[in-house]
């Protein structure tokens, strides 16, 4: 059974890299972003960060990914940032260990949602690392949040 929730939309602010599924380049731009979040203003939650990505339209290959915060409205965006508006809509959550978390996106992709009754809607899906989150700990939890919707039923099922 999935945890299935309703967020309301969301603006986030944050770095942007064009990469592939587990790339190195993920936690290595962390610390940067980590250390620019101070020159984002209007932030909704503090001390909370989004690890938002998209898949390429033609190739699961190919991850958009984004280290980002929530903001009210973005206003000036810092340079070598970008901002995205995520929908709102009813989303299925997951919470995996850090040292983890590569595991629990295969579990996720590969049984829990193929063997439930949602599937994955379009849009970016995210990571929240909230206020208990800490880098250096490989049992902190992570949220995973996946946009869904009623499987549709096959015709004669």
């Amino acid at each position: 059974m999935l945890n299935i929730i309703e967020r309301p939309a969301i603006t986030v602010v944050g770095m942007y890299i064009r990469t592939r599924p587990m790339a190195p380049e993920i936690p290595r731009m962390w610390p940067e972003f980590v250390a620019r979040t101070r020159e984002i203003g209007g932030r909704t939650e503090p001390g909370v960060t989004y690890g938002v990505m998209w898949d390429e339209a033609d190739s699961k290959e190919v991850l958009h990914y984004m280290a980002a915060v929530a903001v009210s409205v973005p206003g000036p965006i810092p340079p070598g940032m970008r901002s995205l508006t995520i929908p709102a809509g009813d989303w299925a959550v997951f919470s995996y260990p850090l040292s983890r978390l590569g595991e629990g996106f295969g579990e996720i992709f590969n049984g829990l949602l193929p063997d439930s009754a949602f599937e994955q809607s379009p849009g970016p899906y995210f990571e929240r690392y909230d206020e208990s989150f800490c880098p250096d700990d490989p049992d902190s939890a992570v949220a995973i949040y996946l946009p869904v919707r009623p499987r549709k039923r096959q015709a004669g099922s």
